[in-house]
């Protein structure tokens, strides 16, 4: 019975536990000293100091015969069993390398952190590597582009296609770099287009012979440029003229021009060519229109359209058949709208040899009493007080179809009403 209670007393447990601690202690105290062994696979190869180092003798590493290693280490079981392969640098020795051309360098490694003095590297699969050295050459060539199957709905223009960017720097090995004469987007377009194309497409290199050059060592700022196909809508658009200094109520519609194009072909983006009502050419001059009057006006167009046709000018003549001119001593001369508190008149009793030019029925009854000279006022900002210089409006009431021809000019007295408060 006591021997059963014994067993199961705390004296027991307390001096069992001490037992065992203690010859664990023992395993701990014989084996931390103990040195191990341990391989890791497919540690990275650090090439940044390789290339930091040679990079002050203008050269760079090209083509690096392997970039991964297996590693060996030797060292203190529990630093060991506490590593990881992210703590072991591999690097090439390049302490050997003074210029351009192909070397086997061997490879050195070390442990990082505070493991270093517990652990050395003792293998490294494979030992070297070899890795080529050359200057590197850049040049900028302008990005063509190869395109194919390009076709525009019916009623659309295609433009010339952009592309962007329009240049490529290229950085390699100077003997590949030279290989290289021409780079170009290449792309086939498989829809009708009736609106702008776009696409981002892969930017090739080529040989003189057109042969596509796939080189690990050269290296692009950029991979890939887009292209950019305008494409317009066409449109018929009529001309339509403009006119200036036209008399009071004149009959514009019964004047008769023949223009060299009535109708012109333009093309632009779509919402705008359809809100496009008419091609407005510049003025004619009532004052400088003749009988014989023949005009060419260039053709202006908004910056965003196109001249489909090409058409530079448009040549418009006035119809002459059934017009004539002659001329006229006014003595019907008004002066109109003067400002309140002004009186203003004409101080020349008549404008003579006044070139009137009209329909030939029209001008053989017209007589000078007929035709009016008015100087107005009213566009006077601020009043001149005397004699001064003034532009005359000369015109047929009653919509006749005739007009004056060339400038005329009176002068008018106007004086400050003495009546007037």
């Amino acid at each position: 019975m006591k021997i059963k209670e014994f067993l199961y007393s705390n004296t027991l447990l307390k001096v069992s536990s001490l037992l065992l601690a203690f010859g664990a202690w023992l395993i701990v105290v014989e084996n931390v000293d103990r040195e191990t062994f341990a391989t890791f696979r497919s540690v990275k190869i650090d090439m940044k100091e390789v290339e930091d180092s040679i990079s002050t003798l203008g050269l760079d590493s090209i083509m690096p015969e392997a970039d991964e290693a297996t590693v060996q280490v030797n060292g203190i079981m529990y630093a060991v069993g506490n590593l990881n392969k992210e703590d072991i640098e591999i690097v090439p020795d390049i302490s050997k390398v003074t210029g351009a051309g192909v070397y086997e360098l061997p490879l050195v490694g070390h442990i990082k952190g505070s493991n270093s003095e517990d652990i050395a590297v003792t293998g490294i699969n494979p030992s070297r590597i070899t890795v080529k050295f050359d200057t590197l050459h850049t040049k900028i060539l302008p990005v063509e582009t190869n395109l194919n199957g390009i076709k525009g709905e019916s009623g659309y223009l295609i433009q010339d296609e952009m592309i962007t960017p329009p240049a490529v720097s290229i950085t390699g090995p100077e003997a590949e770099v030279s290989r290289v004469k021409r780079c170009e987007v290449q792309m086939t377009v498989k829809e009708r287009l009736s609106q702008t194309y776009s696409k981002k497409s892969k930017i090739v290199l080529l040989d003189k012979a057109g042969n596509v050059i796939e080189s690990p060592n050269i290296t692009l700022d950029i991979q890939e440029a887009t292209v950019t196909i305008p494409v317009l809508k066409i449109r018929s658009v009529p001309v339509e003229l403009q006119f200036m200094n036209v008399p009071k109520n004149f009959p514009l519609d019964k004047l008769k021009f023949t223009l060299s194009n009535e109708k012109i072909e333009v093309a632009g983006p779509e919402e705008s060519v359809e809100k496009y009502a008419s091609v407005l050419l510049d003025h004619i001059d009532f004052k400088q229109m003749g009988p014989q009057s023949i005009y060419a006006f260039p053709l202006q167009l908004p910056n965003s359209f196109y001249n489909v046709e090409n058409i530079q000018s448009i040549q418009v003549s006035l119809d002459s058949e059934n017009l004539a001119s002659r001329k006229f001593n006014i003595e019907n001369i008004q002066v109109v709208n003067a400002p309140l508190g002004y009186n203003a008149q004409a101080m020349a009793q008549l404008i003579p040899d006044v070139e009137i030019v009209g329909d030939k029925a029209v001008l053989e009854t017209l007589s000078p009493g007929d035709i009016i000279a008015e100087v107005d006022l009213r566009s006077n900002s601020e009043i001149e007080t005397g004699q001064v210089l003034k532009p005359v409006k000369i015109y047929i009431p009653n919509g006749s179809l005739a007009w004056a021809r060339g400038n005329y000019e009176v002068v008018v007295s106007i004086q400050q009403d003495a009546n007037h408060p």
